[in-house]
């Protein structure tokens, strides 16, 4: 129950809310468990870890449109937004890169095979996140199957740095024209596209661009000032395409990439962001909040850290529970040690690549930096 004076006083509260956004922590926090629990095997009947990362593309575009309101209000142009991406993306990335083909030679000098692959192609698309340049030649239903990724789960950052790009260009044009329309306006082709094209991927930003471009829609929804009557547009329009979505998804076939159900889940999502925002300043005071937004700051430690290190969190597990410990504990025993993987990574590896806020402004539209 919250507090009345907070509900009515949010509520209340006239004109466009602040940038930052302290639930979305706790939602990058459990969109990242969530993609964890799909690869322990709990809700990937129903691709749980797939519907996480939707989430993420609605929380990226939103982080990204309030960086990039930053960079025009300060002056920093293409070279310096693109610089602070690579920064806070790349060097944790890296890092993440080593850390696998460490364990892969462990692996392979234990005698439990070879996971390194013998291509120079695949290694440099690796170290560059380029891995997408394959599904040009080789679509497949779902990006996650591209076999030139040494993790799977690192396909998402393929359309992640394409989005980062197009923002930059998009930046360079916001004189002209605003961020928001020009994001908007590239939506219509790409969303032709999806409707070509509802399941295949080519590794293309044209693929996912429509479920950034709906977090950014919901920055300025939140954050900049709109008619009343734009507002209920917006608002309609996510609505009616989480119905539509839904409906259709539900009559479509499983197995494959069905843009529908992504749909559904990243307009949902969208109207919940909208929805909880009165919310924020009760839900960051209340114990819940400040532990998920705690548990937020290790987010892309653990999305990078946790899948190449399932098998080996699963055999300490296991003699755990040959010593004694119920086996109904297995599987929280092995999410609680990648989450240790994934502070201790966080620690050395991605905190000192945190951009700095150049000023207390900033800190209102960092969330976490990203």
């Amino acid at each position: 129950m919250l507090p009345r004076a907070i509900v009515t006083n949010a509520a209340l509260k006239p004109g466009p809310w602040d940038s930052r956004y302290s639930m979305i922590d706790a939602w990058r926090g459990l969109a990242a468990f969530g993609v964890v629990c799909h690869h322990l095997l709990i809700g990937s009947s129903f691709n749980l870890g797939h519907i996480c990362v939707m989430v993420f593309f609605v929380i990226s575009g939103y982080c990204i449109a309030a960086t990039s309101e930053f960079c025009i209000r300060n002056g920093v142009g293409f070279v310096g937004f693109m610089l602070r991406r690579v920064r806070r993306i790349y060097p944790p990335y890296l890092y993440a890169v080593l850390f696998f083909l460490a364990t892969r030679m462990l692996k392979r000098s234990l005698g439990a095979g070879n996971q390194i692959s013998s291509s120079i192609i695949v290694w440099i698309q690796n170290f560059t996140l380029t891995q997408w340049v394959h599904l040009l030649f080789h679509p497949t239903s779902f990006s996650s199957e591209n076999n030139h990724l040494f993790v799977s789960a690192f396909w998402s950052l393929n359309y992640e740095e394409q989005f980062y790009l197009l923002m930059a260009v998009l930046l360079v044009l916001s004189p002209k024209i605003p961020i928001h329309r020009s994001a908007a306006l590239l939506a219509i082709p790409c969303f032709i596209w999806n409707l070509l094209y509802p399941s295949i991927c080519y590794g293309l930003f044209i693929e996912y661009w429509v479920h950034f471009a709906i977090g950014v829609l919901v920055f300025y929804r939140l954050c900049h000032s709109m008619s009343r009557s734009l507002t209920q547009v917006t608002d309609l329009g996510l609505l009616a395409l989480a119905g539509v979505s839904l409906i259709v998804w539900r009559a479509g076939p499983t197995g494959v990439r069905w843009v529908y159900m992504e749909w559904a889940v990243v307009a949902i999502f969208a109207l919940a962001l909208i929805l909880l925002r009165r919310w924020d300043a009760a839900f960051k005071r209340s114990i819940i909040g400040k532990g998920l937004c705690a548990f937020g700051i290790i987010t892309y430690s653990l999305y990078l850290t946790h899948q190449f290190n399932l098998r080996p969190t699963r055999f300490i597990a296991d003699k755990l529970v040959q010593y004694g410990v119920p086996h109904f504990l297995m599987i929280p025993l092995q999410a609680t040690e990648l989450v240790a993987i994934a502070v201790v990574f966080w620690f050395f590896c991605e905190r000192p690549f945190l951009n700095r806020p150049r000023n207390r402004s900033q800190e209102n539209t960092s969330h976490q930096n990203t």
